[in-house]
């Protein structure tokens, strides 16, 4: 599941970095500072009021004490005058009212509980202060007998009231004067974060332009932009260091694809050149040869004696090996230049077996070797088959003439099984076992190899050249099959190898053949509907397998399409999205081989985050590391060649329920 998000440029980052905090203290200071400034206004209102009561107190005294209410209201209505008060309001030391002024609209006063709200009271006492005549005016007389001298007497109080209300506007001001100070505080921090953002944001979007330059294989240095942040100048100084060594070694791949192509081409040229080389010089050779060899047929027509008749025999033979070996090398000529093309004619396989054999009877007699020939399976009665007879002959051919010569008594036999795995084709496994030496097991790698011999000692027993073994393992291969070999040392050799062949197209199945035991019968349309079959992908480059392969999965119910390649293989795994339930993957294939497109295959489902389809090898090579190097590019399961339905339904039952 791929995750989305919104992603926001380094700049906003570091304005949000620099904005939130300063919202943060504008908001923070701009409440506490506002509430410190409107209490102490309204600390202000009533400190104020306090102090007008207080000072209009000694200034009523006489005209409470006298009882003058001209004197006393002319008094309160110079106080109120000018101010925000309420009302004034004078009582005697009794309650009684002497006196009241109120603003427009209050007539009298309004009582305790008839009082709008958020009007404060203050009050002050009116005080009779006593007359200081002097200790020697001589007026003692005149005091009384209690002195009262020593303090105030109380005749009544003044009460002065305030509305709150008049903080509104102060508190507007207040607040206005806050905000326009913090907003301006506020966009001065948001330039300055800005500001001071560019001396990090400029260096680093030179940095990432430089590095995807480097992506586009632009490896110059350039002079640093002289970054006031040390970080930055030390990653300036890094990517020039990578820059270095970048274009360093892009100048020696540079080279070493350069030394590399020229070897390439070098080695082209030379495989062309010995290709060439051999073709024109077997196809000289061979002129002359005919010659010789009509020759000694002609000398052989003369009489002569038995001793000119044994070395005549024997310049002939030699004279035929010589010839068997320039043939053998104009045939790898042309395999290795991808020339020699394939027959597909019909021909009768057991004919075919019985007169190579006839060929070399009288040679194994010579030799004292018996031949013998057998065959196995349900043989038709015409055992007539499609494909290259010269080419199978010359296989079989090559294995009769390698058993023989290395073989000093004894038995060579050879034996030849029929196995039909589906309408149109037929498998031919044959086996020829000789009774030599063996060879030992830490040779049998290279005796396929060109020119390789097990016996390279000047006294070895038998001779040969090292390229029939080669040649027949290129000609099984081209054929679409595989050459298998089983060997002990003083035990003899079984070379055996198979070969796909078509059949005419109204050939019966036998009624012995595997296809009909017991397994999952096709179902009907009805069933096939009910139940959608699993879908299998074969990838194979000899369609004779395909076929094979596809009529297999066909009868264990799978729904089987068909690739020739690995590059093909991975399109229709991509193109159908995975939905393949099982892909049956060839080793060897021309223009991707099978490893090469399960790594792709796998990396694509890992990229894509699917579940992974089950790949089996499907390889003729037979070898040891075979079946590691499979799993190891990523392969579930090895299967070898020939594929046979059971062994083909044991290995899908890992895998898929069937």
């Amino acid at each position: 599941m791929k995750e989305s998000s919104t992603k926001r440029s380094l700049g906003t980052q570091l304005l949000l970095l620099g904005a939130i905090p300063a919202i943060l203290m504008f908001v923070g200071l701009m409440v506490f500072f506002t509430n410190a400034r409107l209490s102490d206004a309204r600390q202000d209102l009533f400190d104020s009021t306090q102090k007008l009561a207080d000072n209009m107190a000694p200034a009523l005294e006489y005209s409470v004490v006298s009882g003058n209410r001209e004197v006393l209201d002319r008094i309160l209505v110079e106080s109120i005058s000018g101010t925000s008060l309420e009302w004034i309001r004078v009582t005697d030391v009794v309650g009684t009212e002497l006196g009241f002024v109120g603003r427009d609209g209050i007539e009298q006063w309004p009582g305790e509980d008839q009082e709008r709200p958020g009007v404060r009271r203050f009050s002050a006492d009116i005080l009779q202060h006593p007359v200081d005549l002097g200790s020697d005016s001589g007026a003692e007389w005149f005091e009384p007998d209690f002195r009262l001298s020593g303090g105030a007497v109380r005749v009544g109080s003044v009460e002065v009231a305030v509305s709150e209300q008049q903080l509104a506007e102060r508190r507007t001001h207040i607040l206005l004067t806050s905000g326009v100070v913090g907003v301006s505080l506020l966009v001065f921090t948001l330039l300055l974060v800005n500001r001071m953002s560019a001396t990090l944001l400029d260096p680093i979007r030179a940095l990432a332009e430089r590095v995807l330059n480097m992506t586009q294989r632009e490896y110059r240095e350039t002079r640093p932009v002289r970054a006031k942040v040390a970080e930055i100048a030390e990653l300036e100084e890094n990517l020039n260091q990578l820059a270095r060594n970048l274009e360093h070694l892009q100048e020696s791949r540079d080279h070493t694809l350069a030394l590399s192509e020229g070897a390439r081409e070098k080695a082209e040229a030379a495989s062309q050149a010995k290709s060439e080389f051999l073709a024109v010089m077997s196809h000289e050779l061979r002129t002359p040869l005919n010659g010789v060899l009509a020759m000694v047929d002609l000398v052989s027509e003369e009489s002569m004696s038995e001793r000119q008749a044994d070395y005549l025999q024997t310049a002939r033979r030699s004279t035929e090996d010589l010839l068997t070996l320039i043939n053998d090398i104009l045939d790898v000529s042309r395999l290795d230049q991808g020339k020699l093309l394939l027959e597909n004619r019909p021909f009768n396989l057991r004919e075919l077996a019985e007169n190579c054999l006839a060929s070399f009877r009288h040679t194994a007699e010579e030799r004292g070797l018996s031949l013998a020939f057998r065959m196995t399976g349900p043989w038709p009665d015409s055992p007539e088959v499609a494909g290259d007879a010269v080419r199978y002959r010359q296989v079989l051919a090559s294995l009769l003439d390698n058993a023989i010569k290395f073989s000093n008594d004894g038995q060579v036999l050879v034996t030849l099984d029929w196995h039909q795995e589906a309408d149109d084709c037929v498998f031919i496994s044959c086996e020829v076992q000789d009774s030599g030496d063996g060879i030992p097991a830490e040779h049998l790698a290279m005796v396929f190899n060109s020119f390789e011999q097990v016996d390279t000692s000047i006294s070895r027993h038998s001779g040969g050249t090292g390229i029939g073994l080669s040649l027949v393992q290129k000609l099984v291969e081209l054929m679409g099959g595989h050459v298998g070999l089983s060997s002990h040392k003083g035990e003899g050799s079984n070379f055996r190898f198979e070969v796909p062949f078509e059949l005419p197209p109204a050939f019966p199945i036998q009624p012995d053949d595997p296809l009909t035991e017991a397994g999952p019968a096709p179902r009907s349309p009805e069933e096939r509907k009910s139940r959608r079959a699993p879908r299998a992908l074969v990838v194979e480059d000899n369609p004779v397998n395909q076929r094979v392969a596809r009529t297999l999965l066909d009868r264990l119910g799978f729904e089987a399409e068909a690739v020739s390649n690995g590059h093909e293989a991975v399109q229709s795994v991509t193109d159908q999205e995975g939905r393949y339930t099982v892909i049956l993957m060839d080793c060897h294939m021309p223009v991707m081989d099978g490893f090469s497109a399960t790594q792709a295959i796998r990396d694509w489902e890992s990229r894509e985050r699917r579940r992974q389809t089950p790949i089996i090898a499907l390889t003729a090579d037979a070898l040891p590391g075979t079946e590691n190097a499979c799993r190891e590019a990523g392969m579930n399961d090895y299967l070898s060649k020939p594929v046979r339905k059971h062994e083909l339904r044991t290995v899908l039952s890992r895998w898929v329920p069937l």
